[in-house]
């Protein structure tokens, strides 16, 4: 413990410095050249137990777990390179972090930090404990030799309330001692610093649970929901007994058109029941069981439409303009024809050998719906239009013509799980405690001596150490003296 002594103050000097002579020089410039040097394994035990490689450690993992539970985990390589870039996602791949709680590295982190804080506090936590909770005790202590003697005409018991009843005020636990014409006060606070290092150590034992606890039970899933989609949670996580379903899903922009939010409303069902509805909103998550339903993206359905705009023609000329919900019928004004939307591709491409239909890509580049024309319930036509293009047919379906439609939208749900959390929130406030207790509250100790030299008159001396805030303690020790009506200016 590094302490600031203030021994009473007055006179040439406030406290001794120690003189060396030239023969004392050299004996120590002597001994420090015979000194042995330290052995490897001491050396290695000692840098297995500094306190700099467990704050360099602690920082580490302390990133490192954050990163994981921000980064999908446990997915397939190929996840990481679409959803992070090519760049980032070998980068992920190669160094661990889609598993970063089971990754060699990370655990070799785990097993540095264990043994350098058992090290750390083999050695501390005996005398750290002997001086939170042991009571001073009254003694003649080497430091208030430096003080300076004050004389004060008071009693020596009287002088010795005062002084006790001063100290226990500003909060001191008090031991008092002394025989014949000497009376000795030992007073000592702010012992509970002394274990702020052991708290902080036993919070990093929570935070590196919470990250084992992590690794083996959390998880990140992002799932793509339509509109009135049921998601079974069960097929995600085993342990999970209920779903989730998607009621709505909006999208609100400004006055220029730009995206401002998207939010979806969500329902839980358990036993067949809606249990909880929650409109959910980046950064506004449902959770339910300890699962948390985040909104994470949006996105148009790549296989199917919510309305499709399909102009009718009549000799070549506008007629009517029809609006059709996806796989449903619609008559056409004044004909005996019916129309329905039955497929629907974002970005057309034919093969000309087996005229297969299919997506070049999910952007809708060339949208195109597959149009079946019936009469009186029987069907008379069928075939493929594409968005702005006239039919290449010589039937009916040459009559009509895709204008434009209305995209079917999913939002991107994340589920995620990370039991170990709450423990990790919890490391880092009973770390927040520790730091603040060895910080900012000072430990110190003051030493009162008390001599009657005659009835009436006495001897008072005062001095003190504090492990930080000097200033303060020098202050203390002045209100004392001034108690007992004694001016040191």
């Amino acid at each position: 413990m590094n302490k600031t002594r203030v021994p009473g103050e007055g006179g040439p000097s406030s406290h001794k410095e120690e003189s060396i002579t030239p023969a004392e020089l050299r004996q120590g410039s002597i001994k420090q050249e015979s000194r042995k040097p330290e052995s490897i394994w001491s050396a290695f035990y000692s840098f297995l137990a500094s306190s700099r490689l467990g704050l360099v450690l602690l920082l580490v993992i302390g990133c490192v777990s954050f990163l994981g539970m921000f980064i999908l985990q446990n997915a397939p390589g190929e996840e990481y390179i679409s959803k992070y870039g090519e760049s980032w996602g070998n980068f992920i791949n190669a160094v661990g972090l889609g598993n970063v709680y089971s990754v060699w590295w990370y655990l070799l982190l785990i097993l540095l930090i264990s043994i350098n804080l058992v090290l750390c506090s083999l050695k501390r936590i005996k005398p750290s404990f002997s001086q939170a909770f042991s009571r001073p005790t009254a003694q003649d202590h080497d430091i208030l030799r430096d003080a300076r003697c004050m004389n004060v005409s008071i009693g020596s018991v009287t002088l010795w309330k005062s002084l006790e009843t001063g100290l226990r005020k500003k909060g001191y636990a008090v031991d008092s001692g002394g025989s014949g014409a000497l009376r000795l006060i030992a007073a000592q606070k702010g012992g509970i610093s002394r274990i702020g290092f052991i708290i902080t150590h036993a919070a990093v034992f929570l935070v590196l649970i919470a990250g084992i606890v992590n690794g083996k039970f959390a998880y990140r899933s992002e799932q793509p929901l339509s509109i009135g989609e049921t998601l079974d949670v069960s097929e995600i996580d085993p342990r999970a007994d209920f779903s989730v379903r998607v009621d709505k899903f909006v999208i609100d922009t400004n006055e220029e058109g730009r995206v401002r939010a998207y939010k979806s409303t969500l329902t839980v069902i358990e036993n067949g029941k809606d249990i909880l509805t929650k409109v959910v909103g980046v950064n506004h998550p449902l959770t339910y069981k300890g699962i948390g339903f985040y909104q994470a993206s949006y996105g148009e359905e790549s296989d199917k439409i919510k309305e499709v705009r399909i102009y009718f023609l009549e000799d070549g000329q506008f007629s009517a303009a029809i609006d059709v919900p996806f796989g449903e019928m619609r008559d056409v004004p004044g004909t005996d024809l019916g129309i329905r939307v039955t497929d629907y591709v974002p970005h057309f491409v034919k093969d000309l050998v087996t005229g297969e239909v299919r997506s070049r890509s999910l952007e809708p580049k060339l949208p195109a719906v597959r149009l079946e024309i019936t009469r009186q319930g029987r069907v008379i036509d069928s075939g493929w239009l594409i968005m702005g293009m006239d039919a290449h047919s010589t039937g009916e379906l040459a009559r009509f013509h895709f204008a434009d439609y209305y995209p079917l939208l999913y939002t991107g749900i994340d589920v995620v799980k990370n039991p170990g959390t709450s423990l990790m929130f919890a490391g880092f406030g009973v770390a927040s405690l520790g730091l603040a207790l060895s910080f900012l509250v000072s430990f110190r100790r003051i030493w009162v001596s008390i001599v009657e030299e005659r009835p009436g008159q006495s001897e008072v001396r005062i001095a003190g150490v504090s492990n930080r805030q000097p200033l303060a303690l020098k202050h203390e020790i002045e209100n004392l003296y001034q108690l007992v009506g004694i001016s040191r200016s």
